[in-house]
Order: C-alpha cells, then structure tokens, then sequence
C-alpha cells in the first residue's frame, strides 16, 4: 500500500467545489492528530467563469452538512439569503377526468403507519373520515403535517426554538452565489488555500495520471489527487482524461434552463415549498428566498424554440418579469461513465446532471463528497476503493432519473406534444418499469426491490397518490384495519397535527428572527470549538441509514 495521500487539489469553485473543500478541511483537520501530518487541500478557481446559480433548492441533507460542520444556521440565514423548505409543490403534471390540473405535495416529513401497516390501503378502502370530499392527493395529509403547514405558510419550528430543530422535517432554499461565497470564507478560516487562476493546460505522466496544471499566472501546479468541479465542462474528467459521458435524453427529455431572478409579489406571503408549474414543453420552478424568488423555466428544445419559450415563460411570471431578457442554459443531461478515473475525481456538474425537478444536485455533491472521504485512497490509487465510488454514483443516478422519470412518464396530459412524447416515447430503465407494474397491484413500501438511497417508499408513494396513478384499490387486503380504527387513527393524526400546527411561526416572522440573531464571523469562530461541537456520533460523516426524503417526524 501507498503513503497517505497529503496533497488535494480542487479544481473550480462553486456550490460543488466548496462543499466538497468543506467536508475535506473539516475531516482533516480534526483527524491530524490520528494522521500525524497536515494535508493540503487547494481550490483554484478560474476568476472567469461565473457560478450557473440554478441549485437553489435543496433537500434536507445539507442541514446535517451545516450542523455537523459547525455552521450557525442563523449566519447560513443572514448570508445566503436562506429560507426553509418543506418540500414541492406539483401543479398541473396531471389533469383530473374533467380537465381540471391536479396540484400534489411530495413532503419532506412523512411516514406516519397504522398499526404497524401502510396506511395508503386503508385510505384508498376507507377514505378520509375527517373530510367528506377528497382526492388521492389529500393522502399525504394522513402521513404528514406538510400540506396544512404548506397552506397556512408556516414554518418548520417556533419562534425561539433552537437552531436546527424543527417540528417537521426541512430543507433550504439558497442564493447559490451568495452560499458559495460564504462556504469559501469558512474553508479559508478552516486552512484551505484558495488560488485564483485559470488552468490553461492538464499534463499526464507515463500511467495516464494527471502529473500537473498548468496555471495562467502561477505556471506548473503538480497534483496528487485531483478534484474535478469544472461544472459542464468536465476540462479534466472529460477534456484531459478522456471520459465518455452517458447521455440520459432518452429518458428525460428536457434539455434547456432558462433561470430569472424577481421580487416577490407579496413580500409578506413567504412559501415554505418549491413550486414546480407545468408548461407547454416543460416545467417552470419557483423558488422563494428572504429578499427575492428564483425561478425558471426547463424545457426540451425538440418541442420548443429559445425564442418562444423565453416569451412563454415571461408570460407566465407576468408583470413582475415585464422587460427582462434571460438567457438560455443548454443541459448536458446524463453522467460520466466514470466519475473517478486515475487519480482524478470528478464531483457536482463535472461527474453528472439530472435536471433539478426534485432539488438533488446540491445532495449530490454532498454525497459524492462523503463517499470520496469514505474510500480515500493511498497514493497507490487501489482500485476496489475507485470501483466502489463509481458504483455508488452509477446507483444514484439511476436511481433519481427513475424516480424523475415517474413524474414525466405517468401524466396523463394530451395537450401539448411535449407530454404525449414523455408518456409515450421516453426510454424507462427495465427497473423502473419492473416497479410500475408492480405498483399497480401493490403500493410501494420498504421491502421493494429497488435503489432507496435517496426516496423511500413513502416519497414514492406520496408521488402515485398524487399523480391519480391507483385508479382501483390495490390488492393489499390484509394492510387495511377495520372502519372504526381507521377513524381513530385520522382522529388522531388531526389531534396531533393541530399540536403541531399551533406551535410553528409564520414561514416569513421565522426566516426573519433567524435572520436577524445573526452573528458575522460565528461559524469561524466555533469551527473547532469542542464544546460547540454538536453531539452527533461519528460527525460529518454520518450517513442516516434511512434514505434521504424519509425522514420521519
């Protein structure tokens, strides 16, 4: 075996170069005593190249990412102009048989069982006893407190509760820019060196490893190990090395991004969801921050030009948009066949895309960024540990595309060429149809055969409920309780919700109370603080084994 690798080298910034140099200086500097020497960890970042600013929304991985890493959540608030998330909001994917669009919630707090058995069978044999008149996707209200706390824009916790607590289950909407920029402030104070320059050149030695860059201004910069978050551009996964990339357009079809940023409507009116919109060659997203919202339009080139979509999406937003001119991103959708090749790691855009419906990029650079950590290598680069990341990012972006690909898949829409061609013509992976047919006899739960890294059975479920999938009960008789324990068990679902309910803040109050107990400078303060650092087992690292949108409260 090797030496201990004591050189790493970031290339690129952004969301996916500073998270990854977060986890990295955060890991190595608390093990030094356990390695015995320093490591050095470098970002270069090319002052040309600016940040694509479309990973707004998030799931609730990064709030363990924060907290674990010593970030005060109310100086995350007051920086990035952060707010919560309790989860998406679909409008319009499908339509009910009179035409009407159907609005669903996939929620982040969920999970709610009777008697130990999956409560969809009962609601689909007995109904929603606390409401006379409901659809399939008034389910989510039996499982979780989202919906209402949706409705009445409230937030996660109560006013004075501690940070990072929360009666529901959340996740964060961000200005990326504004977030990277105070991730590279931490991991400067933390010890990462971070370099200016633009890498003109990628030299490889006899092996095919990458040996050095070659910078505009500093010249020659030799690498040990090498990480790339050149975005898109891939300039050393692909450009250097030479990996093919896997394109996913047969699955999911959109192919361009159009982001705008706008002020809000009613300042006061904060929502605690993203928004997704169906349009005509596409979906349209909403994204409230403290002091503006985010939004765009994504759609597929084949059904719509840049020209008309730009028109179709200002006039969506209306007023509020009236005179902007946005431009256009094209989408590289899919994934490199390898993520790490040699002695090169290719992490965020760099490794792989799926378009954001369900809010996965920033997750997915945690994640790679834990598992690189998880199977660092010696300078010897063994290859079992290079093969396991890889199989960990092939299974992840299986496993996201199939779950994107029920959203586009099973809608029911005849209006426009673009839905008929997702129901009709987009490629499904022999996995997610083996489910789909199962799913019509049985609903989904925890022993399904299937990748649930990320969605558990309750997130797809809750998606199926509300897309009307399950037309006829399924056949699961022996899930469903009686009529009368049905009833207690909704009985007691609205008891505790209530509880719940009348304990959370205003969404906007909230975000500005947080906002406004900040204190600049605290989250380099208390980086290394051991008192300060919270309880939470094997730290930054620690992985839930439960997939991530499962969390239950």
């Amino acid at each position: 075996m090797g030496k201990p690798i004591t050189n790493i080298t970031i290339v690129g910034g952004g969301t996916a170069g500073w998270i990854t140099a977060f986890y990295l200086i955060h890991r190595y500097k608390r093990r030094k005593e356990i390695i015995g020497q320093d490591v050095s960890i470098t970002l270069i970042e090319s002052p040309d190249v600016a940040i694509i600013g479309v990973g707004e929304a998030t799931v609730p991985t990064l709030k363990g990412t924060l907290r674990e890493g010593g970030i005060s959540e109310a100086e995350f608030f007051a920086r990035a102009d952060a707010t919560f998330k309790l989860g998406i909001w679909f409008k319009g994917w499908n339509r009910k048989e009179n035409g009407a669009p159907i609005g669903f919630l996939h929620p982040f707090t969920g999970g709610l069982s009777v008697d130990g058995m999956n409560p969809g069978y009962s609601f689909k044999k007995h109904g929603l006893s606390a409401r006379p008149e409901f659809d399939d996707q008034d389910f989510v209200r039996v499982i979780s407190h989202a919906r209402e706390a949706m409705e009445r824009m409230c937030g996660p916790r109560a006013l004075n509760d501690p940070e990072y607590s929360g009666a529901l289950q959340y996740a964060y909407h961000l200005d990326a820019a504004k977030f990277s920029e105070f991730l590279a402030e931490v991991c400067v104070a933390r010890g990462v060196a971070h370099v200016r320059d633009n890498v003109e050149h990628v030299r490889l030695d006899e092996r095919g490893f990458i040996s050095s860059l070659q910078l505009r201004e500093r010249g020659d910069w030799p690498v040990e190990l090498v990480v790339d978050c050149t975005g898109f551009k891939a300039l050393l996964i692909s450009g250097a090395l030479k990996e093919p990339f896997e394109s996913f357009s047969d699955y999911l079809l959109n192919d361009r991004a159009i982001p705008i940023q706008i002020k809000h409507r009613d300042p006061a009116r904060l929502e605690p969801v993203t928004t997704s919109t169906a349009l005509e060659a596409g979906w349209s997203w909403n994204i409230p921050l403290r002091s503006r919202i985010g939004a765009g339009y994504v759609f597929c080139s084949a059904f719509k030009s840049d020209d008309d979509a730009k028109k179709e999406f200002l006039d969506h937003l209306g007023p509020v948009a009236q005179g902007m001119d946005p431009h256009v991103i094209k989408m590289r959708v899919g994934r490199m066949r390898r993520s790490w090749v040699k002695n090169c790691v290719a992490v965020g855009l760099a490794s792989g895309f799926l378009e954001p419906l369900e809010s996965t990029a920033i997750m997915t650079i945690e994640l790679q960024a834990r598992w690189l950590l998880n199977v660092m290598p010696s300078t010897d680069f063994e290859e079992p540990l290079i093969r396991e990341y890889n199989s960990l990012c092939e299974s992840l972006y299986g496993e996201v595309r199939d779950f994107l690909g029920i959203h586009f898949t099973q809608n029911n829409r005849d209006d426009t060429p673009f839905w008929r061609a997702c129901r009709r013509d987009a490629k499904k992976s022999d996995s997610l149809r083996a489910q789909l047919d199962l799913w019509k006899c049985m609903l989904p739960g925890p022993l399904d055969l299937r990748d649930k890294r990320v969605f558990s059975n309750w997130s797809v479920l809750c998606l199926l409920m509300g897309k009307d999938f399950y037309k006829n009960p399924p056949v699961g008789v022996l899930e469903v309780v009686s009529s009368l324990k049905w009833q207690k068990y909704c009985h007691e679902v609205w008891r505790r919700k209530q509880a719940v309910l009348d304990g959370i803040a205003d969404h906007r109050a909230l975000v500005e109370s947080i906002a406004g107990s900040s204190v600049a400078g605290r989250s380099l303060r208390d980086a290394y603080d051991p008192a300060a650092a919270p309880k939470l087992g094997l730290g930054i690292l620690t992985v839930d084994p439960q997939p991530i949108m499962s969390q239950l409260n």
